[in-house]
């Protein structure tokens, strides 16, 4: 009979996320891991699996707790598209001063780091970015930027790269102002 599992999973998954958000594929160690999870080697591949899967527990937690809530905001018709642009964009200004901001978009330091290499991954990334442009592009209907949410879902994926690079919150305050001005 197999013992029980003395652990959270969904723990476990946030710990994956944030070891390989920080760190990377490749940056992140199985002692990186470990420390993060509170488990053993043994333990993560009889629960998980290998270090692929591990990371692909990572993008699906990031995408469940990062994108979809992103994508819920921005599909939420009750408020104008200008103010669900601003928001998004408000959110980059928040992450320019935290340390998570510092580690980047786990989509756009996937999309460098495996996707090309990696149809899996390639394939959760290309699904979570695309809905997010199609969530960009819903804000934008019926507005003075209608033809715009290519420009904004770039800039968007860009200031998070620029946040990485330890871009400040006034320079986010830049780009969203001039975002904004896309609506005018």
């Amino acid at each position: 009979m197999a013992r029980p599992r003395l652990f959270n999973e969904d723990d476990v998954k946030t710990a994956l996320r944030d070891v390989f958000w920080e760190h990377g594929y490749e940056g992140a160690s199985y002692a990186d891991i470990m420390a993060a999870t509170g488990l053993q080697k043994g333990s993560l591949y009889a629960s998980f699996g290998n270090k692929e899967q591990l990371y692909q527990f990572a993008l699906a937690n990031y995408n469940a707790n990062q994108v979809t809530p992103g994508v819920a905001m921005l599909r939420d018709e009750s408020v104008s598209g200008y103010d669900r642009i601003a928001t998004l964009f408000d959110f980059l200004i928040e992450a320019a001063e935290t340390v998570q901001g510092r580690w980047g978009c786990l989509l756009c330091n996937a999309a460098t780091d495996r996707a090309p290499i990696n149809s899996t991954t390639e394939d959760v990334v290309k699904a979570s970015m695309t809905r997010m442009r199609e969530a960009i592009r819903d804000c934008v209907i019926n507005t003075p930027a209608w033809d715009k949410a290519e420009l904004i879902w770039t800039a968007y994926f860009g200031a998070r790269v620029h946040i990485k690079a330890g871009y400040s919150k006034a320079d986010m305050e830049i780009l969203k102002t001039q975002v904004l001005e896309l609506f005018e």
